[in-house]
């Protein structure tokens, strides 16, 4: 048993709770109150909230929104905000509200609301406009009850403000023998956006006409044609009803007067003088202001930018501003809330339309210009309202604008070390050799046979064959059809290569002195050094005159390069030049693009890092940071810079810790050691003990150097912002834990988008692949 009590109440803790309130339960017609409803659930199920619809009292505004934190305890809260006037006197009960939540309803008890009914005359007394049109009704027959239906014009422009009246007339005696209140039913017009307006419960007015007192029972409502045309009004409904006799229980008549049909011309908007970003707004007198909050705001925290539009007309029917946001800038629409206000009978109010705007950078967060065209009702033509542009500093995340600490000064370093360059490409397998194959060498050196090995003696070639062969060569590669060319042919191909006219006639004339040499019938067994001689000259001068221009022409075309490059540097600002200027985005693009050219230049990780500080993204820092680290371990600006992004737990600081020396550091200066060890111990032996401490430690560096590039190949990622360590690779899966920006992680798989991670203490989970930089691996 007691066990299912406990099971109950956790399962009641885990249930939306509900609660409705009001500002103030007792008001008078025509005075407002704020009704709120507020549910908190711990369940990550959607939750909808209901309310009854609200009687004696009409809805003025209604704003509604939905906050979810997540956390070891995650909330979803919804708060609805329903501003509401009192229409008619009585005591009302709001609600019952109701949350539903999966199969589960809560229900939050009704509020109770008393009106009074002194404000209702006094309210209808001071508004002129339906004051005037109560003027207008037509008197009733001499005694008897009527209904008329009032417009206040017969011809409008579309959106623009008609009052909708029914009045009823009754005589004191007839109103006196009702034992209940008589039943207006004003007309339902179609194809209009209609507003009822708050009249007195009760008695509006009284007349005197032709000695006979008459009490006016009014209803109100305002009209906005949505169309133009003919709009047909239909007719108004008085329904009473009187007993038949004097006793209480006695049966009563029921009357049903209708009033007369009315007909409204709605006339289209001009098409002259329509701007062009005409939206359809309407109205009269409109302005436009704009509100941002904060005024100073910080890199990757929302700014509230608030554009108010308010004057004159129907406000539901207001569309938002046109803003053109900058393609920098991640602009968010968040909410629209609308108060309708009536002055002197005319129907206004503002409409606040709500932007979320987040900077993505420290420096000047621009807000464009917003203009806002409207048709203006009470001139007749086409008007517009506007903001200028304005601006909102952004200072980086975390820090604050006087007391942030900036990191070191940028490197100019633009080449790997030296170190890295001899031996980060040398496979594993060589240091291996380089490790066992002096002992091995040295023990086997006295087992291996010695043999000695006689060079063949290469075969003498006469001064004229040599010379031959070479100036066969040389025009085999000026003339790549020389079989199919000889004599004046040939003359012709050698000049076309780049040679004079006089050398290009002996090359061919000696070709066919040493072809007749070869093939004539007593041999070429005897030399002929003036032949030899001749052929070396060809050679020579051939060979020079043709090396001369390529030569010359790769200098002009590497000169034209350089000035071309120097061209281009001269006009694009490099990443240095951005980021002194405070163009942070456009520097770290810069930076980002070095490293990816260079990934083994220190220089351009810190720099990047920098970059990615300054704009508040501590996360990216740090990733670009750790990178350099590994490259130069002892650079002091990026140790610096590595203690303004502390890591966030011990875990995450082991894991990246790095230590003072590169690996390939310490194999290169462990074999030379080596080397350098066993070398000495074979031709020093008197000093074996030395040679023997140096072998020690060189064999040491050697193995670490191996065991360090080991640890630098274990994959490991950093986590870029805030996100979420999930049960498996969905964007809905449930939560392990939350990820802090720096902290380091283990990668263990991958899927496509996501990756399998093992976090600080022990969590294994799937992480946005997007959401971490990975290292090493």
């Amino acid at each position: 048993m007691s066990r299912l009590l406990l099971m109950l109440s956790l399962l009641q803790g885990d249930g939306a709770q509900v609660d409705a309130s009001v500002d103030q339960d007792r008001v008078a017609v025509g005075e407002e109150l704020v009704y709120t409803l507020r549910a908190v659930s711990h369940s990550p199920l959607p939750m909808q909230v209901t309310v009854q619809p609200f009687i004696g009292l009409e809805i003025v505004s209604r704003s509604e929104r939905t906050e979810v934190s997540l956390g070891a305890n995650p909330t979803r809260t919804t708060l609805l905000e329903v501003r509401l006037r009192a229409a008619r006197p009585g005591r009302w009960e709001l609600g019952p509200a109701r949350a539903i939540q999966g199969r589960d309803t809560v229900e939050a008890a009704p509020v109770v609301v008393d009106v009074t009914g002194r404000g209702a005359a006094a309210a209808a007394a001071l508004n002129p406009r339906l004051k005037r049109l109560l003027d207008r009704a037509a008197p009733p027959p001499p005694g008897q009850a009527a209904v008329d239906l009032i417009v206040s014009t017969d011809s409008v422009r579309v959106g623009e403000q008609v009052d909708v009246i029914t009045a009823a007339w009754f005589p004191r005696d007839l109103r006196l023998q009702l034992r209940r209140p008589p039943t207006l039913q004003p007309p339902v017009i179609d194809g209009v956006w209609s507003y009822p307006q708050s009249t007195p419960a009760g008695i509006a007015a009284t007349r005197h006409l032709g000695g006979v007192w008459y009490d006016l029972f009014v209803g109100h409502q305002v009209v906005f044609p949505l169309v133009p045309g003919t709009l047909p009004i239909p007719r108004a409904t008085l329904k009473y009803s009187t007993p038949v006799a004097l006793q209480f229980f006695s049966q009563e008549e029921r009357f049903a007067l209708t009033s007369r049909a009315e007909t409204l011309v709605v006339r289209p908007l001009p098409a002259q003088g329509r701007p062009a970003d005409f939206a359809g707004a309407i109205g009269s007198a409109l302005s436009l202001q704009r509100r941002i909050s904060p005024r100073a705001a910080r890199v990757g925290e929302a700014v509230t930018v608030e554009l108010e539009v308010a004057g004159e007309g129907n406000t539901a029917l207001w569309p938002a501003p046109e803003v053109r946001w900058p393609e920098d800038l991640r602009a968010y629409a968040d909410r629209v809330d609308e108060r309708v206000t009536t002055t002197e009978g005319r129907i206004g109010g503002t409409k606040v339309f709500h932007y979320l705007v987040v900077p993505d950078s420290a420096g000047a967060l621009s807000l464009p210009a917003v203009s806002y065209p409207y048709f203006d009702l009470a001139v007749g033509r086409y008007l517009g309202v506007g903001v200028p542009a304005s601006s909102v500093p952004v200072i980086p995340s975390g820090l604050s604008g006087a007391t942030g600490a900036l990191p070191p000064a940028l490197l100019a370093e633009d080449r790997p070390a030296l170190a890295w360059r001899l031996a980060h490409d040398t496979p594993d397998w060589v240091w291996i050799t380089i490790l066992l194959l002096p002992p091995l060498a040295l023990a086997l050196r006295h087992r291996l046979p010695r043999l000695r090995r006689r060079r063949p003696q290469p075969p003498r070639q006469s001064d004229l064959r040599s010379a031959e062969e070479e100036l066969e060569e040389l025009v085999r590669a000026l003339v790549p059809d020389l079989d199919h060319r000889s004599g004046s042919g040939l003359a012709a191909a050698v000049r076309a290569a780049g040679a004079d006219a006089e050398l290009a006639t002996r090359v061919a004339a000696t070709r066919e002195r040493l072809f007749a040499r070869r093939y004539s019938p007593e041999g070429s067994s005897a030399e002929d050094p003036a032949l030899a001689a001749e052929a070396r000259e060809l050679v020579r001068r051939l060979g020079g005159s043709l090396r001369s221009w390529p030569a010359r022409g790769a200098a002009v075309v590497f000169l034209g390069l350089g000035l071309h490059a120097g061209v281009l540097a001269a006009q694009a600002p490099g990443p240095e030049r951005l980021y002194r200027t405070g163009s942070l985005a456009a520097a770290a693009e810069g930076f980002s693009r070095r490293a990816a050219e260079q990934p083994a230049v220190a220089a351009h990780w810190y720099n990047l890092g920098a970059a990615y500080y300054r704009q508040g993204l501590e996360g990216r820092a740090t990733a670009a940071w750790l990178q350099g680290r590994r490259l130069a371990p002892r650079e002091s600006a990026i140790a610096r810079a590595l203690e303004l992004t502390p890591p966030p737990d011990p875990v995450s600081a082991r894991w990246t810790w790095s230590p003072p020396v590169t690996a390939e550091e310490l194999l290169l200066l462990g074999s030379l050691g080596w080397l350098g060890g066993w070398l000495g111990w074979t031709l020093r032996p008197r000093h074996r003990e030395r040679w023997l401490v140096l072998l020690v430690f060189a064999g040491s560096a050697l193995l670490g150097g191996l065991s360090l590039r080991g640890w630098n190949r274990r994959p490991l990622a950093v986590v870029l912002d805030r996100t979420i360590l999930r049960l498996s690779p969905h964007g809905r899966a449930p939560s392990v834990a939350p990820l802090e920006p720096g902290g380091a992680l283990r990668i263990v798989g991958r899927s496509p988008g996501w990756l399998m991670v093992r976090a600080p203490g022990s969590l294994n989970g799937w992480v946005v692949d997007e959401a971490v930089a990975r290292i090493g691996g």
